[in-house]
């Protein structure tokens, strides 16, 4: 008996059997979706976050806020004094070599706008200087942005997001038209003249909420105060972090009196890779429970396997009796165990693929983020689902292959099924 009669004989009892070989697959099948599903979709979000931070300037910056007070748990220590300037935001530039360039920020939240046609809405008001949008990669949408006039005048202008535009103005252009804003309901109205609209900028929303202002107008008319909340620190790819964070602190200090309690840092890149490990962690977790299932699918596999040597123990007989070898048996029934492995991992690709353009369907409407959720499915994932649903057959079928190969030819003649 040739190996690829074996084949055939070992692949022919899939098909007359088409109910229990479903059932039997079920297992892998279920397996290997979950774990592409969860592959897909996690690499989908890897990319989200990745081309949000992009848009947001780039993993290359280092946010230095203000710390307005130590805390020691729930108790509040004592109140910090010093702030930061625009002439630190000066210094940092001309003072640390791998530091590109610094973009000076304040901002408030919950700040009331309103249009002379009635209409109000709330927005994030910042003060931002004219490289703002060029740093963080924020395009204009229509109009322009701020001058070096605006900030050396301090001029009463704005520029919208995309949201608080179609918000206040509707279908009708902003350009020229006047708004009015108040960022405490105590403080009287400023008005504002609009000189443009921004794009929507990365994937999140909280850019099309903003209303944005040239600094110094910030500081002098709304505010009152010469200070800075946020320092952008934008340095040279390849360049070392900490060293960076050294040195920016160290220049601060010479300027501040020698204190550096009032320095808060937030790191993108390092946020991103917490995200990154708490996906990673997800994926273990759930990979643990996909792992599993595929184990349980392999026991029902063994268990079919098993159910086959039995009703074929006289057909093995009378192979052996005419000539077939042990390896020819062996290899029978390890071929309808790889089969079924096999069929259950082609059909999870395909599930897994179904099942992750299903759930980022159904996330962008649950949770309206992103407009669209991207679906990675990598090569080398599909080709690892394969290679290892052919392990799973090898490994599961051994036992039944071994079992039928080792029945003398007597014994099986014997035997009634």
């Amino acid at each position: 008996m040739k190996f690829g009669d074996a084949i055939i004989v070992g692949v022919k009892p899939l098909a007359q059997n088409r109910l229990r070989a479903g059932l039997s697959i079920l297992g892998i099948f279920i397996g290997i979706a979950g774990v592409l599903c969860m592959v897909a979709i996690g690499d989908g979000a890897k990319r989200i976050i990745a081309q949000n931070l992009e848009m947001m300037g780039g993993a290359n910056q280092i946010a230095f806020w203000t710390r307005t007070s130590i805390r020691k748990g729930p108790r509040l220590v004592r109140r910090t004094t010093e702030r930061y300037t625009l002439k630190d935001a000066s210094a940092i530039e001309v003072e640390c070599p791998d530091v590109l360039y610094v973009l000076p920020k304040v901002e408030d939240f919950n700040t009331f706008v309103s249009s002379r046609n009635g209409n109000q809405a709330k927005a994030r008001l910042e003060g931002i200087t004219v490289d703002y949008a060029l740093g963080m990669g924020w395009e204009v949408h229509a109009g322009r942005f701020f001058s070096d006039n605006d900030i050396k005048n301090a001029k009463q202008v704005c520029v919208l997001g995309a949201n608080i535009a179609s918000e206040l103005f509707g279908e009708a252009s902003p350009i020229g038209q006047e708004v009015k804003v108040r960022y405490h309901w105590r403080q009287s109205q400023i008005r504002l003249r609009v000189i443009g609209v921004m794009a929507t900028k990365g994937m999140s929303l909280s850019d099309t909420y903003s209303l944005s202002v040239p600094l110094t107008t910030y500081q002098q008319r709304v505010k009152g105060f010469r200070y800075v909340d946020y320092l952008l620190v934008f340095f040279k790819k390849g360049a070392e972090m900490d060293s960076i964070i050294d040195s920016v602190k160290n220049t601060l200090r010479k300027r501040h009196r020698g204190k550096d309690e009032f320095i808060g840092v937030w790191i993108a890149k390092l946020t991103a890779h917490r995200l990154f490990h708490i996906q990673k962690v997800i994926k273990i977790t759930l990979g643990s429970l996909a792992g599993f299932s595929l184990f349980v699918g392999g026991i029902g596999i063994m268990n079919i396997c098993l159910v086959s040597v039995g009703e074929k123990t006289r057909e093995i007989g009378l192979r052996r009796s005419v000539g077939a070898k042990r390896i020819h048996i062996f290899c029978q029934f390890l071929t309808e165990s790889i089969c079924l492995c096999f069929c259950g991992g082609v059909l999870g690709i395909v599930g897994g693929w179904g099942a992750a353009h299903g759930m980022a369907w159904l996330a962008v409407r649950i949770v309206p983020v992103v407009d669209a959720w991207p679906v990675v499915l990598s090569l080398p994932w599909i080709l690892i689902s394969v290679i290892f649903s052919i392990v799973m057959g090898v490994g599961f079928g051994v036992y039944p292959a071994m079992r039928a190969a080792q029945l003398s030819p007597v014994d099986a003649l014997h035997t009634e099924n």
